[in-house]
């Protein structure tokens, strides 16, 4: 076989080779994030609650030892923390052993708490956690302009430390484009009065027209410290669809334009 044979035989073989490489690596980040469908008046972000799963007991997990946290796909070392895990020491580079604690049962935050929270991570990077959100089955009232939301969790974060969690929505359209975000971001230390602990944060709004799926982002965003201090539990979307007004407040409204309209042609014929 001379070289004129060759050449095309094996760019045919690698741009079979590669086609299929593509498509395995497409599968593959489906199903890494999946894509979960809506209903009104529930909350649609799977496992917001942090209680799937398995919480770190003790607050060091990092690569390979931080427990699958089901319905997200995470960023570095974004993990789920158990309510008074027992933390760990470390030695800081003057020699000084350190103890890093994290939130106990009795720190502020939601009344169902649950076991387990949300942790930026045991390592001094910021990190994150995404899901998306389908609402197609949603869209005649979404088109509508009667689709409505109510975004809210509990964030927060540890004693003076800057480390703070954000919670960001993202509307898109059929082709994926953004048509409008939203967001909810935990109190700062000073904020907190530099106490530990997790505090309501909620937005809502009208969802744009045209929208069809929902990217839910919680960043955990790192500012100082031996581990990200950003701290988050609670999470809530509930799309809801605005009432249509009633026979009777239509012709409410109908009787009340109707005498505003009277007056004001009766004072025009006065004067």
């Amino acid at each position: 076989m001379n070289k004129l044979t060759i050449f095309p035989f094996f760019s045919q073989a690698m741009a079979k080779i590669g086609t299929t490489l593509i498509a395995g690596l497409a599968s593959s980040l489906l199903l890494s994030s999946p894509i979960y469908a809506a209903t009104f008046g529930t909350n649609l972000i799977v496992n917001g609650d942090a209680e799937q799963g398995q919480g770190d007991p003790v607050g060091n997990a990092i690569g390979a030892d931080i427990p699958t946290i089901p319905g997200w796909t995470p960023t570095g070392s974004f993990s789920v923390l158990k309510y008074g895990a027992t933390g760990f020491s470390f030695t800081n580079p003057l020699g000084n052993v350190v103890n890093v604690t994290v939130p106990g049962t009795d720190v502020p935050g939601p009344s169902d708490r649950g076991v387990n929270l949300f942790f930026g991570g045991s390592d001094r990077a910021s990190s994150s956690a995404s899901q998306l959100i389908d609402i197609s089955d949603l869209a005649s009232t979404i088109d509508a302009g009667q689709g409505t939301f109510n975004l809210s969790g509990w964030l927060g974060g540890y004693s003076t430390d800057e480390d703070n969690a954000v919670l960001n929505i993202t509307f898109l359209g059929q082709a994926n484009q953004s048509l409008g975000i939203a967001s909810i971001a935990s109190p700062t230390a000073t904020q907190r009065n530099n106490i530990t602990g997790l505090f309501l944060q909620s937005t809502d709004g009208s969802i744009p027209v045209g929208t069809r799926q929902i990217n839910v982002l919680l960043n955990a965003n790192y500012v100082r410290g031996r581990v990200n201090d950003a701290y988050a539990d609670n999470l809530s979307l509930v799309v809801t669809k605005v009432p249509e007004p009633s026979i009777s407040g239509l012709l409410l409204v109908s009787i009340s334009y109707l005498m505003v309209w009277k007056l004001r042609r009766n004072n025009q014929i006065f004067h």
